[in-house]
Protein backbone atom coordinates (compact mmCIF):
# COMPACT_ATOMS: atom_id res chain seq x y z
CA UNK A 1 0.00 0.00 0.00
CA UNK A 2 1.30 3.53 -1.23
CA UNK A 3 1.43 6.00 1.03
CA UNK A 4 -1.45 7.82 -0.95
CA UNK A 5 -3.45 5.17 -0.50
CA UNK A 6 -3.07 5.70 3.94
CA UNK A 7 -3.94 9.15 3.16
CA UNK A 8 -7.28 8.38 1.23
CA UNK A 9 -7.93 5.82 4.18
CA UNK A 10 -7.52 8.74 6.48
CA UNK A 11 -10.19 10.69 3.91
CA UNK A 12 -12.39 7.98 4.61
CA UNK A 13 -11.95 7.38 8.16
CA UNK A 14 -12.55 11.17 8.93
CA UNK A 15 -15.49 11.04 7.20
CA UNK A 16 -16.71 8.19 8.82
CA UNK A 17 -16.22 10.11 12.19
CA UNK A 18 -17.85 13.24 10.96
CA UNK A 19 -20.70 11.63 9.97
CA UNK A 20 -21.11 9.45 13.15
CA UNK A 21 -20.36 12.29 15.60
CA UNK A 22 -20.89 15.76 13.88
CA UNK A 23 -23.64 13.53 12.45
CA UNK A 24 -25.42 13.42 16.00
CA UNK A 25 -24.40 16.42 17.00
CA UNK A 26 -26.34 17.90 13.94
CA UNK A 27 -29.24 15.45 14.68
CA UNK A 28 -29.30 17.23 18.13
CA UNK A 29 -29.89 20.66 17.27
CA UNK A 30 -33.09 19.60 14.30
CA UNK A 31 -34.80 18.04 18.04
CA UNK A 32 -34.15 21.43 19.32
CA UNK A 33 -37.16 22.31 17.42
CA UNK A 34 -39.69 20.49 20.10
CA UNK A 35 -41.58 21.91 22.39
CA UNK A 36 -40.81 20.00 25.42
CA UNK A 37 -38.33 22.05 27.85
CA UNK A 38 -36.72 18.60 28.97
CA UNK A 39 -35.84 17.46 25.84
CA UNK A 40 -33.98 21.05 25.39
CA UNK A 41 -32.21 20.60 28.32
CA UNK A 42 -30.92 17.09 27.61
CA UNK A 43 -29.52 17.77 24.41
CA UNK A 44 -28.21 20.92 25.30
CA UNK A 45 -26.08 18.87 28.50
CA UNK A 46 -25.32 16.32 25.39
CA UNK A 47 -24.07 18.65 22.73
CA UNK A 48 -22.15 21.32 25.11
CA UNK A 49 -18.86 19.15 25.61
CA UNK A 50 -18.59 18.12 22.11
CA UNK A 51 -20.58 20.68 19.38
CA UNK A 52 -16.79 22.82 18.71
CA UNK A 53 -14.48 19.09 19.18
CA UNK A 54 -16.68 17.22 16.37
CA UNK A 55 -14.74 19.83 13.94
CA UNK A 56 -11.74 18.00 14.08
CA UNK A 57 -12.62 15.39 12.19
CA UNK A 58 -13.48 17.92 9.52
CA UNK A 59 -10.41 19.81 9.72
CA UNK A 60 -8.81 16.36 9.24
CA UNK A 61 -10.36 15.35 6.31
CA UNK A 62 -9.66 18.59 4.70
CA UNK A 63 -5.88 18.88 5.36
CA UNK A 64 -5.73 15.33 4.37
CA UNK A 65 -6.79 16.08 0.83
CA UNK A 66 -5.51 19.35 0.57
CA UNK A 67 -1.63 18.29 1.40
CA UNK A 68 -2.40 14.68 -0.26
CA UNK A 69 -4.56 15.26 -3.50
CA UNK A 70 -4.11 18.81 -4.13
CA UNK A 71 -5.61 18.69 -7.45
CA UNK A 72 -8.76 16.29 -6.35
CA UNK A 73 -9.35 19.09 -3.58
CA UNK A 74 -9.23 22.06 -6.28
CA UNK A 75 -11.83 20.09 -8.56
CA UNK A 76 -13.85 19.36 -5.64
CA UNK A 77 -13.57 22.97 -4.03
CA UNK A 78 -14.52 24.20 -7.61
CA UNK A 79 -17.72 21.69 -8.18
CA UNK A 80 -19.07 21.83 -5.23
CA UNK A 81 -18.53 25.36 -3.93
CA UNK A 82 -22.96 25.56 -3.66
CA UNK A 83 -23.33 23.37 -1.20
CA UNK A 84 -19.80 23.78 0.97
CA UNK A 85 -20.65 27.34 1.53
CA UNK A 86 -23.74 26.48 2.36
CA UNK A 87 -22.97 24.49 4.74
CA UNK A 88 -19.97 26.27 6.46
CA UNK A 89 -22.40 29.08 7.13
CA UNK A 90 -24.74 26.54 8.75
CA UNK A 91 -21.35 25.48 11.02
CA UNK A 92 -20.67 29.21 11.78
CA UNK A 93 -24.08 30.17 12.70
CA UNK A 94 -25.12 27.29 14.24
CA UNK A 95 -21.96 27.77 16.90
CA UNK A 96 -22.79 31.22 17.62
CA UNK A 97 -26.14 30.42 17.85
CA UNK A 98 -25.71 27.80 20.54
CA UNK A 99 -23.62 29.88 22.55
CA UNK A 100 -25.97 32.94 23.08
CA UNK A 101 -28.81 30.62 23.19
CA UNK A 102 -26.89 28.45 26.00
CA UNK A 103 -25.42 31.04 27.70
CA UNK A 104 -27.42 34.01 27.05
CA UNK A 105 -29.68 33.91 29.92
CA UNK A 106 -32.70 36.39 30.17
CA UNK A 107 -31.18 38.16 27.27
CA UNK A 108 -33.75 39.72 24.81
CA UNK A 109 -33.12 37.37 21.44
CA UNK A 110 -31.95 34.29 23.32
CA UNK A 111 -35.01 32.48 22.32
CA UNK A 112 -34.86 33.23 18.94
CA UNK A 113 -30.99 32.26 18.75
CA UNK A 114 -32.54 28.79 19.68
CA UNK A 115 -34.14 28.42 16.51
CA UNK A 116 -31.41 29.77 14.64
CA UNK A 117 -28.85 26.87 16.04
CA UNK A 118 -32.03 24.07 14.91
CA UNK A 119 -32.58 25.76 11.60
CA UNK A 120 -28.70 25.74 11.01
CA UNK A 121 -28.35 21.99 12.52
CA UNK A 122 -31.00 21.06 9.61
CA UNK A 123 -29.26 23.51 6.69
CA UNK A 124 -25.87 21.60 7.66
CA UNK A 125 -26.17 17.87 6.92
CA UNK A 126 -28.67 18.80 4.04
CA UNK A 127 -25.87 20.75 1.93
CA UNK A 128 -23.70 18.14 2.54
CA UNK A 129 -26.30 15.26 1.58
CA UNK A 130 -26.83 16.94 -1.67
CA UNK A 131 -23.28 17.33 -1.88
CA UNK A 132 -22.45 14.13 -1.90
CA UNK A 133 -25.70 12.99 -3.73
CA UNK A 134 -24.43 14.76 -6.59
CA UNK A 135 -20.87 13.33 -6.97
CA UNK A 136 -22.96 10.15 -7.12
CA UNK A 137 -25.37 11.34 -9.49
CA UNK A 138 -21.90 11.99 -11.83
CA UNK A 139 -23.48 15.44 -13.19
CA UNK A 140 -20.49 17.06 -11.49
CA UNK A 141 -17.47 18.33 -13.57
CA UNK A 142 -13.97 19.62 -11.86
CA UNK A 143 -14.37 23.22 -13.95
CA UNK A 144 -17.32 23.61 -12.90
CA UNK A 145 -19.22 23.76 -15.83
CA UNK A 146 -22.46 21.94 -14.80
CA UNK A 147 -23.68 25.57 -13.07
CA UNK A 148 -23.53 26.52 -9.72
CA UNK A 149 -27.20 25.14 -8.74
CA UNK A 150 -28.27 22.51 -11.14
CA UNK A 151 -26.51 20.10 -9.88
CA UNK A 152 -27.97 19.68 -6.62
CA UNK A 153 -31.80 20.25 -8.15
CA UNK A 154 -31.96 16.81 -9.59
CA UNK A 155 -33.35 13.99 -7.65
CA UNK A 156 -30.74 12.23 -6.35
CA UNK A 157 -29.01 15.12 -4.66
CA UNK A 158 -32.05 16.29 -3.22
CA UNK A 159 -32.96 13.04 -1.53
CA UNK A 160 -29.59 12.71 -0.73
CA UNK A 161 -29.55 16.28 1.02
CA UNK A 162 -33.11 14.84 3.36
CA UNK A 163 -31.63 11.43 3.41
CA UNK A 164 -28.74 12.76 5.93
CA UNK A 165 -30.86 14.89 7.98
CA UNK A 166 -33.04 11.59 8.51
CA UNK A 167 -29.63 9.92 9.23
CA UNK A 168 -28.41 12.78 11.50
CA UNK A 169 -31.69 12.63 13.90
CA UNK A 170 -31.67 8.89 13.62
CA UNK A 171 -28.32 9.14 15.26
CA UNK A 172 -28.90 12.05 17.64
CA UNK A 173 -32.17 10.24 18.88
CA UNK A 174 -30.53 6.57 19.91
CA UNK A 175 -27.79 8.77 21.66
CA UNK A 176 -30.19 10.86 23.38
CA UNK A 177 -32.45 8.06 24.06
CA UNK A 178 -29.54 6.27 25.89
CA UNK A 179 -28.70 9.11 28.02
CA UNK A 180 -32.18 10.12 28.95
CA UNK A 181 -31.96 6.67 30.07
CA UNK A 182 -28.72 7.34 32.68
CA UNK A 183 -29.84 11.15 33.37
CA UNK A 184 -33.45 10.93 33.61
CA UNK A 185 -36.42 9.48 35.83
CA UNK A 186 -38.96 6.85 34.10
CA UNK A 187 -41.60 9.62 35.62
CA UNK A 188 -40.54 12.05 32.54
CA UNK A 189 -41.13 10.22 29.68
CA UNK A 190 -38.70 11.52 28.31
CA UNK A 191 -36.66 7.65 27.42
CA UNK A 192 -39.75 7.16 25.63
CA UNK A 193 -40.17 9.99 23.69
CA UNK A 194 -36.73 9.86 21.97
CA UNK A 195 -37.40 6.26 21.45
CA UNK A 196 -40.45 6.93 19.48
CA UNK A 197 -38.62 9.47 17.81
CA UNK A 198 -35.37 7.54 17.06
CA UNK A 199 -37.58 4.42 15.79
CA UNK A 200 -39.05 7.20 13.40
CA UNK A 201 -36.49 8.61 12.40
CA UNK A 202 -35.08 5.41 11.58
CA UNK A 203 -37.53 4.40 9.63
CA UNK A 204 -37.86 7.63 7.86
CA UNK A 205 -33.76 6.88 7.10
CA UNK A 206 -34.47 3.55 5.53
CA UNK A 207 -37.11 4.07 3.25
CA UNK A 208 -35.17 7.20 1.54
CA UNK A 209 -32.34 5.15 1.27
CA UNK A 210 -34.10 2.38 -0.54
CA UNK A 211 -35.85 5.02 -2.73
CA UNK A 212 -32.78 6.75 -3.51
CA UNK A 213 -31.34 3.36 -4.79
CA UNK A 214 -33.60 3.98 -8.64
CA UNK A 215 -32.57 7.50 -8.95
CA UNK A 216 -28.44 6.14 -9.43
CA UNK A 217 -26.51 5.86 -12.60
CA UNK A 218 -26.16 2.79 -14.23
CA UNK A 219 -22.57 2.53 -13.59
CA UNK A 220 -23.18 3.36 -10.14
CA UNK A 221 -25.42 1.21 -9.31
CA UNK A 222 -23.51 -1.74 -10.84
CA UNK A 223 -20.42 -0.54 -8.92
CA UNK A 224 -22.90 -0.81 -5.37
CA UNK A 225 -24.15 -4.81 -6.78
CA UNK A 226 -20.17 -5.05 -7.05
CA UNK A 227 -17.24 -4.17 -4.96
CA UNK A 228 -19.62 -1.51 -2.94
CA UNK A 229 -22.23 -4.45 -1.91
CA UNK A 230 -20.62 -5.92 1.18
CA UNK A 231 -21.00 -2.04 2.93
CA UNK A 232 -24.25 -1.60 1.76
CA UNK A 233 -25.33 -4.75 3.32
CA UNK A 234 -23.97 -4.12 6.56
CA UNK A 235 -25.56 -0.85 6.66
CA UNK A 236 -28.94 -2.15 5.83
CA UNK A 237 -28.81 -4.92 8.42
CA UNK A 238 -26.75 -2.76 10.78
CA UNK A 239 -29.83 -0.33 10.57
CA UNK A 240 -32.44 -2.93 11.00
CA UNK A 241 -31.00 -4.51 14.26
CA UNK A 242 -30.76 -0.68 15.52
CA UNK A 243 -34.56 -0.22 15.68
CA UNK A 244 -35.11 -4.38 16.88
CA UNK A 245 -32.61 -2.93 19.69
CA UNK A 246 -34.27 0.14 20.35
CA UNK A 247 -37.88 -1.88 20.75
CA UNK A 248 -36.51 -3.73 22.65
CA UNK A 249 -34.91 -0.90 24.83
CA UNK A 250 -31.37 -1.95 24.55
CA UNK A 251 -30.11 1.93 24.53
CA UNK A 252 -26.50 1.07 24.70
CA UNK A 253 -26.25 -1.39 21.96
CA UNK A 254 -28.56 0.32 19.70
CA UNK A 255 -26.01 3.34 19.52
CA UNK A 256 -23.54 0.83 18.33
CA UNK A 257 -25.65 -0.25 15.65
CA UNK A 258 -26.92 3.31 15.15
CA UNK A 259 -23.49 4.43 14.67
CA UNK A 260 -22.47 1.36 12.37
CA UNK A 261 -25.60 2.00 9.90
CA UNK A 262 -24.53 5.26 7.67
CA UNK A 263 -20.98 4.42 8.10
CA UNK A 264 -22.18 1.39 5.89
CA UNK A 265 -23.36 3.72 3.31
CA UNK A 266 -20.59 5.79 3.30
CA UNK A 267 -17.74 2.92 2.62
CA UNK A 268 -20.47 2.01 -0.14
CA UNK A 269 -20.67 5.01 -1.38
CA UNK A 270 -16.80 5.91 -1.17
CA UNK A 271 -16.03 2.42 -2.76
CA UNK A 272 -18.63 2.89 -5.88
CA UNK A 273 -16.70 6.50 -6.61
CA UNK A 274 -13.20 5.04 -6.12
CA UNK A 275 -10.84 5.82 -8.06
CA UNK A 276 -12.88 8.63 -9.04
CA UNK A 277 -13.38 11.87 -6.82
CA UNK A 278 -15.42 13.40 -9.79
CA UNK A 279 -15.58 12.45 -13.42
CA UNK A 280 -12.29 12.49 -15.34
CA UNK A 281 -10.58 13.22 -12.18
CA UNK A 282 -8.81 9.90 -10.61
CA UNK A 283 -8.03 10.39 -7.02
CA UNK A 284 -4.75 8.80 -7.42
CA UNK A 285 -3.28 11.10 -10.24
CA UNK A 286 -3.93 13.78 -8.65
CA UNK A 287 -1.81 12.82 -5.58
CA UNK A 288 1.10 14.50 -4.40
CA UNK A 289 4.94 12.89 -4.64
CA UNK A 290 5.32 10.27 -2.65
CA UNK A 291 8.30 12.50 -0.75
CA UNK A 292 5.29 14.53 0.26
CA UNK A 293 2.54 11.89 1.07
CA UNK A 294 4.82 9.85 3.59
CA UNK A 295 5.93 12.85 5.84
CA UNK A 296 2.35 13.60 5.49
CA UNK A 297 0.72 10.45 6.25
CA UNK A 298 3.09 10.32 9.25
CA UNK A 299 2.38 13.29 10.46
CA UNK A 300 -1.67 13.05 10.42
CA UNK A 301 -1.25 9.40 11.97
CA UNK A 302 0.61 10.65 15.05
CA UNK A 303 -2.33 13.47 15.39
CA UNK A 304 -4.45 10.79 15.38
CA UNK A 305 -2.79 9.02 18.13
CA UNK A 306 -2.72 11.87 20.21
CA UNK A 307 -6.83 13.44 19.07
CA UNK A 308 -8.32 10.37 19.47
CA UNK A 309 -7.86 9.03 23.14
CA UNK A 310 -7.64 13.00 23.77
CA UNK A 311 -10.99 13.22 22.42
CA UNK A 312 -12.63 10.02 24.30
CA UNK A 313 -11.35 10.90 27.60
CA UNK A 314 -12.68 14.74 26.98
CA UNK A 315 -16.41 13.47 26.51
CA UNK A 316 -16.16 10.95 29.03
CA UNK A 317 -15.11 13.63 31.63
CA UNK A 318 -17.51 16.17 30.62
CA UNK A 319 -20.57 14.37 30.31
CA UNK A 320 -19.92 12.69 33.88
CA UNK A 321 -20.42 16.05 35.55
Amino acid sequence: MTAADGLALIVLAGLGAYTVLGGADFGAGLWHLTRSRAQRELLVKAVGPVWEANHVWLIFVVITLFTGFPGAFGALSRALVAPLSVALLGIVLRGAAFVFHTYGGEVRGTRAWGHVFAWSSLLTPFAFGTAAGAMADGTLRADGSAGLLAPYLAPLPLVGGILAVACCAFLAAVFLTRDAERVGSPADGLVGRMRRRALGAGTVAGLLALAALPLLPPALAAELRGIGLPAVAASAAAGVLALALLWRRSYSLARVAAAAAPLGLLTGWALALHPDALPGVALADTAAPAAIAGPVLGVLLAGLVLVAPAYVFMVRVLRAR
